[in-house]
């Protein structure tokens, strides 16, 4: 599956409708990490142009421009194809590509960039992203932008994308959908594989092995794969323990499919069989999470989820004996309940108190984790937010 180029063309006249008149908005794809001498880091396009354009290449540029009337122009700039770097790194996009996959049809070469600067002489507003980390930041002083900064009024992009971003559409959804559904499936097959003796790595490495042969990107964060005392650290990623029989394992995994990605906890006993222990803990987390999955509708606000949740855990693990010190249940449970989920993992969205409403898609991930016992038990899911409450993904 692919998202539609009227997707993309949506996307940029809901941005362009809230840009103030007279302004300019720059959203730059990002640029390559250096990672050896001769060697780069994977390339992750800055999601914010993706988000507008469907493109995740390396070095280009996105301008909106809005007039005093309200009009708004788009221009892409991409790099001219360099032959001998081709042979090296394959063919960069070409004009016509850009085109078509971004409905954009003013397209030109970086070179123009200088040339057309003289053109927004009537810019009162510059839109950034602040948020944006420094490589997908574009810099100005590359396309003799100075004149243009000092003269306007600069503007964070990052509150209207985020504004954007949370609601999800019919084709986000279904992207959603899918790399949870590869994921699930993945967390099936490695659970086949579980056994004392396998190590945290192989999991892990089918997991990567597994969504990539069913189509998808890849993993949409590191895997964690957490044994035992393992668990108790939230981001768990270097996975090099061996399963022991009598332990719990924690698996947080996802697949990415077109830019969107999955995001699902399970925990198992590694024998197939959990203590008593375990087992009354993993009926509190898994009670908790049935609980707040209702909780889940429009208007209610994360923040209050929280509380309710730390409520819940407070509540059952005393009745069950699990009494935490100082009776305070963030001895156990020291995260969120959830987030918005999208483009990343951890999606962008508006400051202030989250309150939820339709098309948002959201963990829920109540978890309880005991080091003196040596567990950590998770459970999560994704949900999105329909008129009267949610559904699971």
């Amino acid at each position: 599956m692919a998202l539609s180029q009227q997707f993309y063309l949506n996307n940029r006249k809901k941005l362009g409708d809230q840009l103030e008149n007279e302004s300019l908005a720059i959203v730059f794809s990002g640029r390559e990490i250096q990672m050896t001498e001769d060697a780069n880091y994977p390339f992750f396009a800055n999601n914010n142009f993706y988000y507008l354009t469907g493109i995740r290449e390396p070095e280009l540029l996105l301008l909106l421009v809005k007039n005093g009337q309200g009009e708004v122009d788009q221009f892409l700039f991409v790099e001219e194809a360099d032959p001998l770097k081709e042979k090296w790194v394959g063919k960069k996009i070409s004009k016509d590509q850009a085109v078509v996959t971004s409905g954009i049809e003013k397209v030109y070469y970086f070179k123009d960039l200088t040339k057309m600067v003289g053109r927004l002489a009537m810019v009162k507003t510059l839109y950034f992203d602040f948020k944006t980390p420094k490589h997908q930041s574009f810099k100005t002083e590359d396309a003799d932008l100075k004149s243009i900064i000092k003269q306007a009024e600069l503007k964070d992009l990052h509150p209207i994308m985020a504004g954007l971003r949370v609601i999800k559409t019919t084709e986000e959804i279904m992207a959603i959908t899918k790399a949870n559904q590869v994921t699930k499936a993945g967390i099936s097959e490695i659970k086949k594989l579980m056994k004392p003796g396998v190590f945290e790595y192989e999991l892990a490495a089918f997991f990567e092995y597994f969504v990539k042969k069913q189509g998808s990107e890849g993993v949409a964060f590191e895997s964690i794969v957490a044994s035992g005392k393992n668990a108790t650290v939230l981001h768990y990623v270097s996975n090099r323990c061996a399963l022991k029989a009598g332990e719990l394992v924690l698996l947080d995994l996802g697949a990415r499919v077109e830019g969107y990605c999955g995001d699902i906890s399970r925990t198992f006993a590694v024998n197939g069989e959990m203590t008593a222990d375990q087992e009354k803990l993993y009926k509190i987390v898994d009670a908790v999470q049935q609980e707040m999955i209702t909780a889940y509708r429009p208007g209610a606000v994360l923040k209050e989820l929280q509380n309710q949740t730390k409520e819940l855990f407070q509540e059952k693990c005393c009745r069950a004996g699990f009494v935490p010190e100082n009776n305070d249940i963030t001895e156990f449970y020291y995260h969120g309940i959830g987030h918005s989920l999208g483009l990343d993992t951890h999606d962008v969205r508006p400051d202030g108190d989250l309150i939820l409403a339709p098309g948002m898609v959201m963990t829920v991930e109540p978890g309880l984790y005991l080091e003196k016992l040596g567990l950590g038990i998770r459970i999560e899911d994704d949900v999105v937010i329909t008129d009267c409450g949610c559904e699971v993904l």
